[in-house]
């Protein structure tokens, strides 16, 4: 039995193994109208296969190209568009960089350290003071968001002060945050009414008195 760890990697994996064994065979045929036919083939199950982007107009030159990485670049076909050059590269040669710096408090996410950072630079005055705010109020949509609960306005302004090691300090007396926020996704009319949903009741066999 032989293993995919064990053979040649794909160079287009959303095809899959079988239309690289068939692109591969392409090579094998001799007769070049027999072999551009069967590459035309070829391309057509390609079309059903990868049908995210059937409507662009570029649909069919990608089919082509993709077909010739699977084949090789020397693949002698007639072919409506010419071979991609050989800096083509459907994938990079390194994985990017992933952010592997811990979130110091995971509800409210990495964007909330950026927009607290950013803030804590600026110069003192109304453009920060409303830029804190808006970091507060979305700071408490955030804890909403993910714990399903509204969150009290000193526990965020606490969590604020605490991202931005005691440079940005918010109060309840002069500063009000957001309470009106759209419908959780979970919510149902009967939730958000404060009415308790219909329950049907069960069925009970009569009982007859003997």
């Amino acid at each position: 039995m032989e293993y995919n760890t064990a053979r040649p990697a794909l160079k287009v994996p959303e095809y899959g193994r079988g239309i690289h064994l068939m692109a591969a065979h392409l090579q094998t045929i001799s007769d070049k109208s027999l072999r551009t036919k069967a590459a035309q083939s070829l391309v057509e199950v390609m079309h059903q296969l990868n049908g995210g982007s059937r409507d662009g107009a570029d649909h069919q030159q990608k089919l082509w190209d993709h077909l010739f990485v699977m084949a090789g670049h020397d693949l002698d076909v007639d072919a409506p568009f010419p071979p991609p050059g050989d800096l083509m590269h459907l994938r990079p040669e390194t994985r990017l960089p992933y952010p592997n710096k811990a979130i110091r408090i995971r509800h409210y996410g990495r964007i909330v350290e950026l927009m607290v950072a950013k803030a804590v630079i600026m110069e003192a005055g109304d453009e920060r003071k409303a830029f804190c705010e808006a970091i507060a109020n979305f700071m408490k949509m955030s804890y909403r968001n993910w714990n399903k609960v509204l969150l009290n306005d000193e526990v965020v302004f606490a969590d604020l002060l605490k991202l931005s090691e005691g440079r940005i300090a918010l109060s309840t007396e002069d500063t009000v945050l957001e309470t009106k926020f759209a419908p959780l996704p979970n919510q149902n009319e009967y939730a958000r009414s404060g009415k308790k949903p219909f329950k049907k009741k069960p069925f009970f066999k009569k009982k007859f008195r003997s």
